[in-house]
């Protein structure tokens, strides 16, 4: 159990600095999910990859 919430955790960290353009990697500004930074990291698979375990975890939300 401890393990899922470790990714969980993980997942809205990633989330949370894609959200405000903010490189996870390197801490540079982002367009988008291009990191602008000395990393050049794209984020768009790893932000796929925590917005689906997100919602298969959580469960249908209300009001959708």
């Amino acid at each position: 159990m401890a393990s899922v919430a470790l990714v969980t955790n993980a997942n809205s960290n990633l989330i949370s600095a894609i959200r405000n353009l903010i490189c996870p990697l390197c801490g540079a500004s982002m367009i988008e999910f291009r990191c602008l930074g000395y990393c050049r990291s794209d984020w768009r698979q790893d932000w796929e990859r925590a917005i689906s375990s997100g919602s298969k975890s959580h469960g249908p939300r209300s009001g959708k």
